[in-house]
């Protein structure tokens, strides 16, 4: 079997458009976009040049995307076309931006052939849109196979058939080097209402230092730490809050320097304060129960070379969707008693007695 029908089969289990009505219509206008992400990653590779060192990576990943909503539409509008498609690389492959252009018209002619309900236009035209992917993957130096491949990690990593979440970091470290799998910690409102102040208490001792919004138009930024605490129980990591309970791992010089130091606290805060920014234009994810894409792909290359860059996508926005419903009730209640536990995934959120 070819690595070609083998994505197909694995891409038919992850499609969540089938069952509506307009699936193939939705189909070939996502095939449209994809490839016109695929055109928006040579235009800027073209206009930053070395500056732009996420091309190869960036291009890898529009190719897949391209890839799966390709073979969907072949499946489903075109039965048997797959099989008869060649897989090896075309001899003549254009220059320039010539051959983006043909897989843009190509893709264009899909569009038209369902707009005509024209079944023999759409495999034509579909046999044009794989001729001219295999020709922009070669002038890209990109294996159609190898993205087919990342497109899959991919969406194992973002919707899982199973989840299983990533074991905790701290596993195999000694007791006082790991984060308390079950305990509280007080948000405490103090200051005045026109600048209020949260403070923390774990353990009746205050953590931390005293946070205000820190900004002209107040927004609730100073309950942001329930964001380090979400981390810490839906992905088992966060240097803040390390830091904050004194439970690096001294005993491991490498985990201590490079996993629970500076600069991963400084890239975790980062992550904090650009969600948060996000998350105001969208009502703090009331009511929302996904994550942009293209945000946590961000956190993704913000984690590179820290141990939480293995913890899978969904991960990632469990946390940030939880953080969030954490935040709000924090928000309402204007104080609270927080419980993590770590071993349940839970974050829970009580009225302070």
């Amino acid at each position: 079997m070819s690595w070609l029908i083998e994505f197909a089969a694995a891409a038919e289990k992850t499609d969540t458009l089938a069952g509506k009505s307009d699936h193939k219509e939705l189909l070939a206008a996502g095939l449209l976009g994809e490839v016109g992400g695929v055109l928006a990653e040579f235009k800027k590779h073209k206009r930053e040049g070395p500056a732009y060192p996420l091309y190869k990576e960036r291009l890898a990943d529009e190719l897949g995307d391209t890839l799966w909503y390709f073979v969907r539409l072949a499946e489903v509008g075109a039965p048997g076309l797959l099989p008869t498609l060649p897989l090896g690389v075309p001899g003549d492959t254009g220059e320039g931006a010539v051959p983006l252009l043909a897989l843009g018209a190509a893709a264009g002619r899909v569009l038209e052939a369902f707009h005509r309900s024209s079944a023999d236009g759409l495999r034509t035209a579909l046999q044009d849109t794989w001729q001219s992917l295999r020709v922009v993957a070669a002038v890209a130096r990109v294996e159609l196979e190898e993205a087919s491949r990342l497109n899959r990690d991919k969406i194992a990593s973002r919707w899982p058939t199973e989840k299983k979440p990533h074991a905790l970091f701290d596993e195999k470290c000694p007791e006082e080097e790991r984060l308390p799998h079950l305990f509280t910690v007080d948000f405490i409102e103090r200051g005045t209402e026109e600048k209020p102040q949260i403070l923390l208490r774990y353990k009746n001792i205050n953590i931390g230092d005293r946070i205000t919004d820190n900004i002209a138009d107040p927004d609730g930024y100073r309950y942001h730490d329930i964001f380090h605490f979400a981390y810490a129980v839906y992905l088992g990591w966060s240097p803040v809050l390390r830091s904050l309970l004194r439970s690096k791992r001294k005993s491991d010089r490498f985990a201590d320097e490079n996993q629970d130091g500076a600069r991963a606290a400084i890239i975790e805060e980062a992550i904090s304060a650009i969600v948060f920014s996000r998350a105001k234009r969208v009502g703090f994810f009331k009511d929302i129960r996904q994550v942009d894409y293209d945000l946590l792909k961000s956190i993704q290359e913000f984690t590179k070379g820290y141990e939480v860059a293995d913890v899978p996508v969904w991960q990632w926005e469990e946390a940030i969707l939880e953080g969030f419903r954490a935040f709000r009730q924090l928000n309402e209640l204007k104080s609270g008693r927080v419980t993590l536990h770590l071993m349940a995934r839970q974050l829970i959120v009580e009225r302070l007695r």
